[in-house]
Formats: C-alpha cells, structure tokens, sequence
C-alpha cells in the first residue's frame, strides 16, 4: 500500500504577511536613506539631473517665492476700477503736465524723508529715534496719502502718453496698440541669478519676494552656492512683463518711461517669434532684453521730448565720439570704462580654467569700486551673467548689443527695426539680418 505523506509548508495569516513586509522594508530603509544622502550631496547634476537643482532652490528660497497670481488679482482689479472712473478724465494737456511733475517731484521728497528717518533710527545719540523722527514720519504719511490719491491719474496719463509715441512710431497691429499699454506702479520682485561657476550665463533666474531685507537675500545665495557649487545673486528689478506690467516708483521720470515701454516691448514680443524663444539660450534672452532696451529707450526719450521738454535729458547714445566732451587734465573715473575692463579680465580667466583667481579679481575689483563710492553688494558671475543680458550696458561685451545697434542705425525706422528682430527665432536670424 503506498503511503501519502502529506507534508504542509505553513502559509502566514495576513497579518502575518504584512508584518515581514514591514520587517523587510524597515531593514531597507538605512540603504534607501544613504542612497538618497549621496544622491543630495555630491555637487552634480548627474544623478538627479535639472530635479535635484530644483530641489536645491526651492529648498533656498522656501517661503520667498514672488506670488504672481495674488499681484496680478490686485492689479488687475485696481485697472478695472480706473477703466470704468477715468481718473484723468476732464484734465487739460498742461493739468497732466503738471500732475506727473508734481508725481515725480513727490516720488523723491518721499526718498528724501525716509532716508532722513532711518538715519535718525541709525544715530546712536539719539537717545529716543521714534519721537525725534515722529514729525518726519507724519509728513512722510501725509505724502504717501497724497501720492495714492494721484497714483491712478498719472498711471493713465503716462500710459496714453506712452501708446500715442507707439502709434506715433508705427508699432501697430492692425491699427491698434496691442496689447494696449497698462503698467501699475509697485515694489518690483527681485530676481535670484544662477550662474556656473566656470563660465557667465544665467543658468536660473527665479523671481523672489519684493520685501526681501538684505539679510535674506545673502541666506539664499548663500544657500544655492552651497547646494549646487555655482555663483548666486539676488538682484532689484525695474520692472516685471506681467500684464499689467510692474514698474517701479522712481524720482527719474525719464527712467521710469523707459521702462513702461521696455515692458510694453516684452509684451508686444509676446505675441511673435522673438519673445516665444526667450528663454531657448542665453542669446536669445540677451537678443529679447537689448531689443527691449533699445526700443524702450527710444520710445522714453521721444515721450520726454513730446510730453516733458523741460525734464529730457541728452542722449548718452548713440553720440558720435567727436561729439563727446573732451576730458581736460586726469580723466574722470569711468565706471563703464572699470566695469568693461574687469568682465573682459574675468572672461579670460575663465576660460583659462583659473575660476578662483577670477573670483578673487572680482572681489579685489568690487573693494576698488567702493572705495570710489561704488557700493556693489556682490561682484561676481551671476552679476555679469544678469547685467549682460542687457547688451547695451557697462557691464556688456557680448557682441549681440553691438550687432542690433548697428542693425537699428541701418533701419530707417523703429518700427521696421522691430518687424525685423520680432521675427528672429535663432540668434544666427541676427548675422542674416545684417547680411
């Protein structure tokens, strides 16, 4: 008789089951936790790739982010407001004249009063800052009052004023100003600049919380440094190419429309192949950015020359050089002239591969500038990589900016200047151009 033998193998509960599940997974958590701590510390993007970069500046940054949406809410809102009341409604051509004067006028006694207050708060023999500053601060209050009663008008006032030069010019799309010209005044975020080390180019840029103190703004460059093993700054900015766009309150008039029509640019490039490859390279945003410097600078100077004769200054360019004032005796310290020769030393040291000789030239150069007055929080690769996107400044060698001056004095008009570069999609569009 053959004999079965049953032999049984145990088959756990399955509470029994989930327990060694657990058991198993808690034994791998140690090699899970130090594969994730190299992943993080070792200064690559070889691992983790654009991710772990990502990780490293939100982690920077946390809460100081710029909350785009919750401004565009306010702006918009306070324009639908204006759209529908007119504020300057019923004002005669002198009556706006005068009202912006008065705007900008005000714009630098309120500079004025707020630095007369934090030097008080800054003086150690006062023995009680906020009574001695009390009457200044009340006429600060007053101003600010004021200056809010009259902010919606010269909103208008300027804007008009801005797309009637457009028009003027030509920058059309089937007869109309598009987007319409709509700026508000506000505290324009600051920009966080992420460069390589070896080399200058804005590898990031993320915008930040305009109300960051001084302190915060070293944290997080001092963050991403040590996170990702490259240059960091944080950096004001003039204006923002939102819709409505963010301009900045500042006593130069002719600064400030300057910038209301280098942002009206950006959104007009919005709309053609030159602003949708902005950020395809760092040519194309140095392309974008001088573009709308030109044009920008251009439009102000034509609305000072039109609207405000009186407040207009000269053009610093292009003035042909016999033109120029010839210095007499010692030469006067050109802080273009010192800007263009230390990015020029940088970009040979780097490319010789000695980044921190580089580094210590710039700081030895950035201690020279204050030492003339120039006071430079940080001298380094993100701060030529941001200053130089905007090809047509002291800090600029990039040819780009040279190219699109030349290309623009061959252009009889603005507006044919800028049918030609909004069509650019590759900065070789530019060589072609000028061929």
């Amino acid at each position: 008789m053959n004999t079965v033998v049953a032999t049984s193998r145990a088959v756990p509960t399955r509470p029994a089951a989930w327990r060694q599940i657990a058991a198993r997974a808690i034994g791998a958590l140690p090699r899970l936790l130090l594969i994730l701590w190299i992943l993080l510390a070792i200064p690559s993007d070889g691992y983790l790739g654009r991710a772990r970069a990502d990780l490293v500046l939100r982690q920077a940054i946390g809460p100081h982010g710029f909350r785009l949406v919750a401004w565009e809410g306010q702006a918009l809102a306070a324009k639908a407001r204006d759209l529908i009341g007119r504020p300057a409604a019923g004002l005669g051509a002198q009556e706006r004249h005068d009202l912006v004067v008065t705007y900008f006028a005000a714009i630098g006694e309120t500079d004025r009063l707020r630095d007369r207050i934090e030097r008080i708060y800054a003086d150690p023999q006062q023995a009680d800052p906020r009574a001695a500053a009390a009457p200044l601060q009340a006429q600060l209050d007053a101003l600010r009052a004021e200056q809010a009663q009259r902010r919606p008008a010269v909103e208008q006032i300027l804007a008009e004023q801005v797309g009637q030069v457009l028009a003027e010019e030509g920058l059309t799309t089937a007869g109309l100003i598009w987007p319409p010209v709509s700026f508000h005044f506000a505290e324009s975020p600051n920009y966080l600049i992420v460069s390589p080390r070896q080399r200058i180019a804005v590898e990031r840029g993320i915008y930040l919380d305009p109300a960051l103190s001084v302190a915060q703004m070293e944290q997080i460059e001092q963050a991403v440094e040590r996170g990702l093993d490259m240059s960091a700054l944080v950096e004001a900015t003039g204006g923002f190419s939102s819709y409505p766009t963010m301009v900045i309150e500042y006593p130069g008039m002719e600064w400030v429309i300057s910038t209301i029509a280098h942002e009206w640019i950006h959104t007009y490039l919005a709309f053609r192949p030159l602003g949708w490859h902005y950020d395809d390279s760092g040519a194309m945003r140095t392309i974008n950015e001088t573009v709308a410097s030109i044009a920008g600078d251009e439009i102000g100077r034509r609305v000072m020359e039109r609207f405000y004769p009186e407040e207009a200054s000269p053009p610093s360019w292009p003035q042909p050089r016999s033109m120029r004032p010839q210095p007499k005796g010692k030469p006067e310290f050109s802080f273009g002239a010192f800007m263009r020769e230390t990015r020029l030393t940088v970009d040979k040291l780097l490319a010789e591969g000695r980044v921190e000789e580089a580094e210590a030239y710039m700081e030895a150069r950035r201690k020279e500038l204050a030492g003339r007055g120039y006071l430079l929080r940080r001298l380094n690769q993100a701060y030529f990589a941001f200053h130089g996107s905007y090809a047509v400044g002291p800090a600029a060698t990039d040819p780009i900016g040279g190219k699109l001056r030349l290309l623009r004095r061959q252009v009889g008009s603005l507006a044919g200047f800028m049918r030609i570069v909004s069509g650019f999609k590759t900065p070789a569009d530019l060589d072609a151009a000028l061929r």
